[in-house]
């Protein structure tokens, strides 16, 4: 698809029949106003079955415009690559249920090799654009090199017993890549090693499985944790032996 064609946002009125999973804001300038939106509709009958697609849209200020749809498998993680001296243009990495990594640019998309028989369920862009860190279904971790023309894979183990739900770079210390699971274990990993080696541990905080993991903008030293035990965690990455405070949100479903 062509640049000027790669407007994106919506749902709500404008795609009513549409359930949106997700909708991400591309953050290269000149594209502010361009979001993507994972959606997806039940298609009814003798064999129901659901009809997947991203959604791209241009928001101005009083009106909001369907440009494109791309028909696609379901998305477990979608994120637009960061602003940096090695991102030359806007690309939208996707992680989907058929346990691709799937890169789309302006004019077209590359499949990366389905890394196994899983699903990818997260995804986080190295600071420098140069690579993506997925988190699996069968609990590793794996780290590909993107390129204008393909993906493969640098290095992938073994992390956690369940789901990976977040696999985060440290846009401050980008050879360390931050990991949680279903299995209650919050880790950092050091990727200067092949394979990579664990950091650090923290497997009591948790009572059960860790939600998201996000770093603070303003501290490069601070990260925040959420769980489905309805608790905001706030760490100090220089002694994660124990969060440094400890807040109860209670919104029905985990701090996503």
């Amino acid at each position: 698809m062509k640049l000027k064609n790669f407007f994106c946002y919506g749902c709500g009125t404008l795609l009513p029949r549409w359930k949106c999973r997700r909708v991400e804001f591309c953050p290269h300038d000149s594209f502010h106003h361009v979001p993507a939106a994972s959606t997806y509709t039940l298609q009814e009958g003798d064999q129901p079955s659901r009809s997947r697609t991203i959604s791209f849209f241009n928001v101005d200020l009083d009106r909001v415009d369907l440009s494109y749809r791309l028909k696609t498998t379901g998305t477990f993680d979608m994120k637009w690559n960061p602003v940096g001296a090695n991102a030359t243009h806007p690309l939208l990495a996707q992680a989907d249920t058929d346990g691709f990594l799937r890169v789309h640019y302006l004019k077209n998309f590359i499949n990366g090799d389905a890394l196994k028989e899983v699903h990818n369920v997260c995804l986080d862009w190295n600071p420098s654009a140069i690579s993506i860190s997925t988190g699996l279904s069968d609990g590793s971790v794996s780290l590909i090199s993107i390129d204008e023309t393909k993906t493969s894979v640098l290095q992938e183990w073994k992390a956690h017993d369940f789901e990976v739900w977040a696999a985060s770079f440290n846009p401050d210390q980008p050879h360390l890549v931050y990991t949680r699971s279903d299995d209650c274990k919050f880790k950092g990993w050091d990727l200067r090693n092949s394979p990579s080696e664990i950091a650090f541990q923290n497997s009591k905080a948790h009572q059960i499985g860790v939600c998201c993991i996000v770093k603070s903008p303003h501290d490069p030293n601070t990260l925040f944790t959420g769980s489905y035990d309805e608790n905001l965690r706030v760490w100090d990455v220089r002694s994660i032996s124990r969060p440094v405070n400890e807040t109860s949100i209670n919104l029905g479903g985990g701090v996503w």
